[in-house]
């Protein structure tokens, strides 16, 4: 089920508007520990045991980080972007699975990870259906579910850890062609934007923040912007890197590398992508946003827009074919 390709590569974070999905860390493990010794939450999860402990934790980052080098599942930490605080996990294997602590209940945190995560699966690694299922009583995370397009398959029984007793869950599916055909079908704008791998001589690559009061604020871009009526995307990207960076560079600088073209729910983003090594002045960030530069070794302390993920894998290879980043 899990492609095994993105299992040789840095895992970049995928950012929501609030939320952050990234790889376990070790640090994350009391906080673990402490949401999930806490009954209101494992007696709503059939494999988690009762009280938690923080071996516990520390077996399951352990497991979650072998599954996903070998390629056989992929299980995420839900992370608040604006405090860094350890809220839960989600995790695509057999099934899609998701967990908060109680105190993160009943404010759409849920739904906005499931969400992220079923896109990135059908999106970026390609999955033909995901399956899920919840407790027969668990009419929260049921709802999420069928106001997401999964559609009820069934029921099976299940033994709840906390209580002992055996249960019902219902099974949920959805495929990909299903999953599409309804996200394809709202009319949405398209929104055509142009970026630049911009790479200095020592291999690192420049990254722009999105500032505070701007959308996604606090996640890493590409830089570049809108591409105007009348404009071609060099001349865009030409436009753009001096009003945002403050550097100028001729249009035949630029290489034309790869595109993305993605669907968000709110609109379509088309993002034609062009190397560049060459341009004159040093970049600055002229519209109050942070820049940085990076290396292969970067890539999972990055957290960046869905759209930008893919495109950030395919530099990566890029990169690794040409020598540059090892």
């Amino acid at each position: 089920m899990f492609n095994k390709i993105w299992a040789q590569r840095p895992f970049v974070p995928i950012a929501t508007e609030r939320l952050l999905l990234r790889p376990f860390l070790d640090s994350d493990s009391q906080s673990m520990a402490e949401l999930l010794n806490d009954i209101r939450v494992s007696e709503r999860l059939r494999r988690v045991p009762f009280p938690y402990s923080l071996k516990d934790a520390h077996e399951f980052i352990s497991l979650a980080d072998n599954k996903f080098q070998q390629g056989q599942g992929l299980c995420l930490a839900i992370v608040d972007r604006k405090t860094n605080a350890f809220m839960g996990s989600c995790s695509l294997e057999e099934e899609l699975g998701v967990w908060l602590g109680h105190k993160h209940w009943g404010r759409g945190f849920g739904s906005e990870a499931i969400q992220a995560l079923v896109h990135f699966g059908f999106s970026a690694l390609s999955l033909p259906n995901i399956d899920l299922s919840a407790l027969e009583h668990n009419t929260a995370s049921r709802q999420i579910f069928e106001n997401l397009g999964f559609q009820e398959t069934g029921t099976k029984a299940t033994v709840n850890n906390v209580t002992h007793t055996t249960e019902i869950a219902v099974t949920y599916n959805l495929t990909r062609e299903e999953y599409f055909a309804a996200l394809l079908a709202k009319v949405v704008p398209v929104v055509w934007v142009v970026a630049a791998a911009l790479i200095d001589k020592k291999g690192n690559l420049l990254l722009a923040q999105r500032p505070e009061g701007k959308t996604m604020a606090g996640v890493w871009e590409l830089p570049g912007g809108k591409i105007e009526e009348g404009e071609t995307p060099e001349k865009a990207l030409v436009r753009e890197l001096e009003e945002e960076l403050g550097i100028c560079v001729k249009e035949q600088d630029f290489e034309a590398m790869t595109f993305a073209s993605y669907h968000y729910h709110s609109f379509h983003l088309v993002m034609p992508l062009f190397l560049c090594r060459n341009w004159n002045g040093a970049a600055e960030g002229r519209e109050g946003q942070a820049l940085r530069w990076i290396t292969y070794k970067d890539l999972p302390g990055i957290p960046t827009p869905s759209a930008d993920i893919a495109l950030f894998h395919r530099i990566a290879t890029y990169f690794k074919d040409e020598g540059i980043w090892q």
